[in-house]
């Protein structure tokens, strides 16, 4: 997004400016292409969702080393609900770039074909009242016609990555909110929920948000982007999701505050606990074993020359220890909770 120059932009605000550029693209889909993605099967989609910050862009990462993974790309961009005839409208204007590291300063470097989150702009298109400025509901079902869409949608992005048979993988960390959704919508689904050490995760979720704030008081676009897409988890537009607990959370701390994020991630997890779906993977333990990537591949049913494997944990790192402590009853709660999960026999790791 730094680094869109003032073409990129133009069309960035054409797509994201009004609903009809994007529904004229999709309709022009469908018409020259809908039987095409029809013949496409979405078989075991695997949904990697947290709060951000866990871990889900490294995993993300990872899965998309995978030749038979279909995964959302920067190229997408912007018209990332049409991803078949966009790749075609925009192939003759493609350059190749050298990767850089991404917006959030964390090391992960990504180019153009890189993987990204994009899938929030179907969830921001099809379930609007889902959005208030309060913050993102929480969902248990969905209506079938938001599920036949969604499905729709994974055919036109496996066929559009051209691997017949590829298995659909996104990262949205606004799905931790949708599990019983998903998990109804598609129950051959695998839903991974990365767990991250709570303190470390509430400092780099406090170091983002005003990180966020400094970038979207400079740059108008730099705000507007994130909104565009869906994505609301920092800055002068954060949109908490609105998990049982939050608005206790927002009553008593401010998103300037470690407190606030500690709390916001105790009530995330007390909510994929309840939910009692998705597989826990324990990110310290993950990052740390020599064979995780290929332990994983074959958790998921991803069947992998063991060069595959091999060439993908060559990427991961130990995850980040922020090392500063943080004394509170909060701090103790998440810690307390975090043990518990990660001890559980059911957890990745």
């Amino acid at each position: 997004m730094e680094d869109y120059s003032w073409a990129d932009r133009m069309v960035h605000r054409l797509a994201f400016g009004a609903r009809a550029p994007q529904a004229l693209l999709r309709e022009m889909e469908q018409s020259k292409f809908g039987g095409a993605i029809a013949a496409q099967h979405v078989t075991a989609p695997v949904f990697i969702t947290a709060l951000p910050r866990a871990g889900t862009t490294l995993v993300l990462e990872l899965l998309a080393q995978h030749p038979l993974v279909a995964t959302h790309r920067y190229r997408d961009m912007p018209f990332v609900l049409s991803p078949v005839i966009w790749r075609q409208l925009s192939r003759r204007f493609q350059v190749k770039a050298d990767a850089k590291e991404r917006s959030h300063g964390d090391g992960m470097m990504v180019d153009a074909d890189s993987p990204e989150a994009f899938e929030e702009v179907f969830w921001l298109r099809h379930l609007p009242g889902d959005f208030s400025d309060r913050g993102i509901a929480t969902r248990d079902g969905l209506p079938a016609d938001t599920a036949d869409a969604l499905r729709d949608y994974m055919r036109a992005l496996v066929l559009a990555r051209g691997v017949p048979g590829a298995r659909y993988v996104s990262k949205n960390n606004a799905n931790v909110a949708r599990l019983p959704a998903l998990a109804s919508a598609f129950p051959d689904a695998r839903i991974l929920v990365p767990l991250r050490h709570p303190l470390d995760q509430a400092q780099s979720l406090l170091h983002q948000h005003r990180k966020a704030l400094a970038s979207h008081s400079a740059s108008r676009f730099a705000r507007a982007y994130p909104r565009d897409i869906g994505h609301f988890e920092f800055g002068a537009d954060h949109r908490p999701i609105l998990f049982a607990g939050m608005d206790a959370v927002i009553a008593a701390h401010t998103p300037d505050s470690i407190e606030y994020w500690l709390g916001y991630w105790i009530a995330a997890m007390r909510h994929v606990e309840a939910c009692g779906l998705g597989e826990v993977l324990d990110m310290q333990r993950f990052t740390s074993a020599p064979d995780g990537v290929a332990t994983l591949f074959a958790r998921l049913g991803l069947p992998a020359a063991s060069e595959v494997p091999r060439a993908a944990q060559a990427m991961v790192a130990p995850i980040k220890s922020y090392g500063a402590p943080v004394e509170s009853s909060l701090a103790r709660e998440a810690m307390a909770l975090y043990e518990d999960m990660r001890s559980k026999p059911d957890c990745l790791f």
